[in-house]
């Protein structure tokens, strides 16, 4: 069958059949029953000419043809049962019928089939009946809600919430008449379950928006102006009525000021988690809310515009037109929203796509559209209620005669005045004392790395400090160093800037999307670090590469540094030294491995391990324990500091796999190595550690067969390539850019 024709035939059938209604069950039947035929070779039609989206239509409109048949069925057997004798009865059948006039009919019909089936259907009318009435006294129950436990008597407010760990109120309230929660509020006072006093307790902070008043909401929000409206009614000339209408005319003003269309509200947005998943926040229009920033970001929600069809239905149908042409809809309808936000936008792009569907704004838009088209609906329900309609006058509130106007700040058309964020793919350093530290984030999701451009930074592996960091507003010599220490002439620098602060004749900091990297030029000794994070793996890669650039053999000997926590970072930072009695470290020469760990608190804990690897090629100095002999904590340094250890020049090594708890200084591991190298040669080493609590640990009784253990479970220590080449690049950069956004940045911040 060629698809167009038959198609067209089809659609003209479908037509003919819902030019009138059916009136009687038996025309209801047979037109359903014709609809659910044509629509069936609809979908054949469109199988024919391969358009997948019209077969997948057809496909369910058949389906709901045929359950409405089946139910017309289930309910008015007779009609399946052909009139051949019996017209009265028929006749009488026919009329409209209700559950409970099909319950109570009282009919004798001649024929023995039509009998029972007026029998059948008068039982299943009283088991419908009954179910009915028990999702309502379920629905009655559900409604019956205890506020007492959120609601403060003296402030006469709810809070948002309840923390049932800490057994408190949260310290935050509802305190607007402009939200979403007044209709838990007016609820609540039509069951009795609070006092009136609550209503006018809610804020009534009015501004004016092109001459009209309204209401002041927090984040002016179209959800916080018009979810009530979803199922309460309105009235003419009201504070309520008026607000919604000034709402909907700044949001309209807003998209003609920032040249996009217009619906601004609570929504996803183009930032995703470590699983991908967008996130989620409210979004308002300046000027109406009392929020800070909100022109600092534009989000426009087609749920916020379909949501005004119930204000404004011309403007919000040409909006949403708007929204249709510029592809921001989707086979199951609008998708979630437009982000157009300059940081957040990807280069060379006006806007992006929140492609989702999220079901309860889709539900919100079908509201919306049924109280447009079948004149209110829910609203004639919600006054049904003899409850809520003895409680409606709190929603005639007029406009008070004489007002205070709250004074809105600029903001009500600033279009955000600052550049927007580039965001970069590549950031350059020539120097790392700029006026404040500049950050790199890397993750993975699990492991975090933060690097500045002098060297400095942090790890922490979830929400655990791996090495130590403390703010400091004059230092920044806390993280992963390495030392490069020059064996004849004993002079000594850093591989970055921290923490010798030595200058070299050449620095570079250079900051790309999944790693950064450090250049420097020392005594014609040349050294590129590259830090990194593999993707897959919990395991951080810092790769070191020495070129000896000058005419004599140097023979260089490089030791790595890290202060390790394995705790909180506030438990860290509250007790240091408290912290460092609990970490104990064993040495594995064999592996060229410091593994650390805590000590367990209770038999059922598992506390994390720390790999800490120099897999480096060539003769190999061993591992060691403290940089000099006598460190102990209130020496850290064997008397000298972190810009200058006197104990790099010791030879101190550890030869055995042992547990030292013992250990002065057991938060410091330590791994040295050094090479010689000619006049052009070039070292690589890839000095790399890890977070973990791998379950292998958990099989090994002895402790240095535990620590064994923890360096074999790394799934990286084979290929650090990966930390530099992902399988997926788009994956690991949304995890970056999601280390980044998360802390409210900018890459070029």
């Amino acid at each position: 069958m060629p698809g167009k024709p038959a198609q067209k035939r089809v659609l003209a059938n479908l037509r003919s059949k819902l030019v009138s209604a059916p009136c009687t069950p038996a025309e209801r039947y047979a037109t359903l029953r014709g609809l659910a035929a044509d629509a069936l070779e609809l979908e054949r039609s469109g199988l024919a000419g391969k358009e997948a989206e019209q077969v997948w239509w057809a496909s369910v409109f058949a389906a709901e043809c045929a359950r409405a048949v089946a139910e017309l069925a289930a309910m008015l057997p007779w009609l399946e049962i052909p009139p051949a004798e019996d017209l009265a009865v028929r006749a009488r059948l026919d009329a409209p019928l209700t559950l409970q006039a099909l319950a109570r009919l009282d009919v004798t019909a001649v024929d023995p089939a039509l009998r029972e089936a007026i029998g059948v259907a008068s039982s299943r009318a009283v088991e419908r009946i009954e179910q009915l009435r028990l999702l309502g006294v379920r629905c009655r129950e559900l409604a019956d809600l205890d506020y007492e436990f959120l609601y403060d008597r003296s402030r006469h407010l709810l809070a948002i919430g309840f923390n049932v760990a800490d057994h408190r109120l949260d310290a935050s309230f509802y305190d607007l008449l402009a939200s979403e929660a007044r209709l838990a509020s007016f609820i609540a006072i039509a069951q009795s379950k609070l006092p009136q006093e609550h209503w006018f307790s809610l804020g009534r902070q009015l501004t004016t928006s092109a001459g009209r008043p309204a209401l002041l909401s927090w984040s002016g929000s179209m959800f916080e102006y018009l979810m009530p409206l979803l199922v309460m009614p309105t009235y003419d000339g009201t504070l309520l009525d008026e607000t919604y209408k000034a709402a909907v005319e700044r949001q309209i003003a807003y998209g003609r000021e920032r040249g996009v269309p217009w619906g601004v509200s609570e929504c996803g947005y183009y930032k995703t988690d470590a699983q991908l998943n967008y996130q989620y926040r409210a979004f308002g229009v300046p000027g109406l809310g009392f929020k800070r920033g909100l022109a600092d970001d534009l989000v426009v929600a087609p749920y916020a515009s379909a949501m005004a069809l119930m204000v404004a239905p011309e403007a919000a149908c040409a909006n949403l037109k708007t929204l249709a042409s510029e592809g921001r809809i989707g086979p199951f309808g609008f998708y979630e929203a437009v982000d157009y936000t300059p940081a957040r936008v990807p280069p060379g792009k006006g806007a992006t796509t929140i492609a989702p569907y999220m079901a309860h704004h889709q539900g919100m838009a079908f509201l919306a559209t049924s109280y447009l088209l079948h004149d209110r609906p829910m609203q004639r329900r919600f006054v049904s209620a003899p409850v809520f309609r003895a409680t409606e006058l709190l929603l005639q509130e007029r406009i008070p005669r004489s007002f205070a106007i709250f004074p809105h700040p600029a903001e009500v058309s600033h279009t955000s005045s600052r550049a927007p964020d580039v965001e970069r793919d590549l950031r350059v350093f020539a120097t790392p004392n700029t006026p404040s530290p500049e950050v790199h984030l890397l993750s993975n999701g699990n492991y975090h790395v933060a690097v500045t451009n002098s060297g400095g930074g942090y790890s922490r592996w979830r929400d655990l400090a791996v090495t130590r960091w403390h703010e400091d507003a004059t230092r920044d010599s806390w993280g992963t160093f390495g030392y490069l220490r020059d064996v004849d002439n004993d002079t000594t620098w850093s591989v970055a800037h921290q923490p010798t602060l030595a200058r070299g004749s050449r620095y570079e900091a250079i900051f790309a999307q999944g790693r950064a990297e450090f250049r420097r030029a020392d005594y014609d000794i040349e050294t590129h670090v590259e830090v990194a994070i593999s993707p897959e793996d919990d395991i951080e890669l810092r790769r070191v590469t020495l070129t000896n650039r000058g005419r004599t053999r140097r023979t260089i000997e490089l030791t790595s540094y890290a202060e390790v926590v394995l705790a909180q970072p506030a438990a860290d930072a509250a007790h240091p030294a408290f912290s460092n009695l609990f970490v104990q470290t064993e040495l594995l020469p064999d592996q060229r491995a410091i593994v650390c760990t805590r000590r367990p608190r209770s038999g059922g804990e598992r506390p994390p391990w720390m790999v800490h690897m120099m897999p480096w090629p060539g003769r190999w100095r061993g591992l060691v324990r403290d940089l000099a002999r006598g460190v102990s904590r209130s020496r850290p340094f064997g008397g000298g500091s972190d810009r200058a250890p006197s104990g790099l020049a010791h030879q101190q090594r550890r030869r055995g796999p042992r547990s030292d708890r013992r250990d002065p200084a057991p938060s410091d591991p330590r791994a040295r190595r050094d090479g010689t190298l000619s006049r052009g040669d070039r070292d690589r080493g890839d000095p790399r550690g890890g977070a973990r609590v791998p379950r292998e640990v958990q099989r090994s009784a002895r402790r240095g067969a535990r620590a064994r253990a923890v360096v074999d479970a790394q799934p990286g220590r084979a290929a650090p390539a990966r930390c530099h080449e992902p399988r997926d690049p788009a994956v690991r950069a949304a995890r970056e850019q999601r280390a980044v956004r998360e802390r409210g940045a900018a890459c070029a911040e």
